[in-house]
């Protein structure tokens, strides 16, 4: 047999290792407390009940043995200083040193990730509480509101805000994204270096902070998150990153009014930009929270069906409340029913995406 010349077989050896390597599948997961999740796992167990059998079944995914809670080693998860397999309890939590007891979308999203992809699954997610994307996550090629917004000085005066602060959460956010890539091997002792990692997505699912400030931070969400997944996509050199915008759904689908009904729109707008057609994907939230919990917490105010001063909870609703809710309204409800559908959601719309891998 000829002997191949030096060069060749070392390019074949290269190809080899080339066609071998898996490179880990990256995924941001970011926004603010809702992205974050404020919802106990104890209210994962009433998924089951939902009267849509096919829903009711997913219980068995995530509760397999109907004890213990799903976890997978082929995902893992990063947020803040703690990093491990995908499990629950990576969301809210008073100690963000360790893992807590409760979920956000990342839990189903990791599992149906996993499902899809042969390779290792990285979730980096960043998430903190009561950020605005006008102020906070404002991405620099959205330049600096004009007017300028003002503030307190010490005095408890208004002064004009400087461009000093804005874009703290997003100079945060990318900052800790690649401190984790950089730290990939101290994170995560069985990374293989040799494998490489790709970013392949961004998953968003924030607003609230937005839309409670009204005026202009309504008005300019659609134009800032459009920068905001630009400059992610330039940040990371990932010209690629399919970015999945979970619309808000806060009290349900009749709460489309006012500031409210605005801001949804503004995230919707993202379906309709022609540079982001087939690579940017906004999925409603609002249809997936409970019928009969929305029902119950909007009596009297959405829901004027009901009059509670008239027509009490009953101790049964208020039993299947305490089973299905663990936070407040803003939050969901607390609800580890919604956050389950979220995720899978959030999932569907990014494999879809990526070229339809189930």
């Amino acid at each position: 047999m000829k002997k191949l010349p030096a060069l060749v077989t070392a390019s074949l050896c290269l190809a080899a290792a080339i066609a071998s390597a898996k490179p880990v599948k990256v995924f941001i997961m970011a926004g603010q407390s809702n992205m974050d999740g404020q919802a106990d796992k104890r209210t994962i167990d009433y998924l089951g009940e939902d009267k849509d059998p096919a829903r009711a079944a997913l219980l068995k995914i995530f509760k397999p043995d109907g004890k213990d809670f799903m976890t997978r080693s082929d995902v893992w998860v990063t947020s803040d200083d703690v990093s491990g397999d995908l499990s629950p309890g990576y969301g809210g939590r008073k100690n963000y040193s360790k893992l807590g007891n409760c979920i956000g979308p990342e839990y189903s999203f990791g599992y149906y990730m996993g499902e899809a992809f042969d390779n290792q699954v990285l979730l980096i997610k960043y998430a903190p509480g009561g950020q605005s994307l006008y102020v906070n996550f404002r991405p620099p090629s959205a330049g600096l509101p004009d007017p300028m917004p003002v503030k307190q000085g010490p005095d408890k005066t208004k002064i004009p805000m400087t461009k000093e602060d804005f874009g703290g959460q997003y100079r945060g956010m990318t900052g800790y994204v690649h401190d984790v890539l950089k730290n990939l091997k101290k994170r995560f002792p069985n990374y293989n270096e040799k494998d490489g990692y790709e970013i392949v997505g961004f998953v968003w699912f924030q607003g609230f902070n937005d839309m409670i400030e009204g005026g202009q931070p309504v008005a300019e969400y659609g134009k800032n998150l459009t920068c905001l997944i630009k400059d992610m996509r330039k940040e990371f050199n990932a010209p690629d990153m399919k970015v999945v915008v979970g619309v808000m759904g806060v009290n349900g689908m009749k709460n489309e009014v006012g500031k409210q009904g605005d801001i949804r729109n503004e995230m919707r707008s993202m379906n309709k930009v022609p540079e982001f057609k087939g690579n940017v994907k906004a999925v409603e939230s609002a249809p997936l929270l409970s019928p009969e919990v929305v029902a119950l917490k909007t009596a009297g105010w959405l829901n004027k069906d009901r009059d509670l001063k008239k027509d009490p909870i009953t101790p049964e609703e208020d039993a299947m409340l305490k089973r299905a809710t663990s936070n407040l309204g803003f939050h969901y409800y607390g609800e580890g029913r919604f956050f389950i559908l979220l995720g899978k959601n959030m999932a569907e719309a990014m494999l879809e995406m990526l070229g339809g891998k189930k």
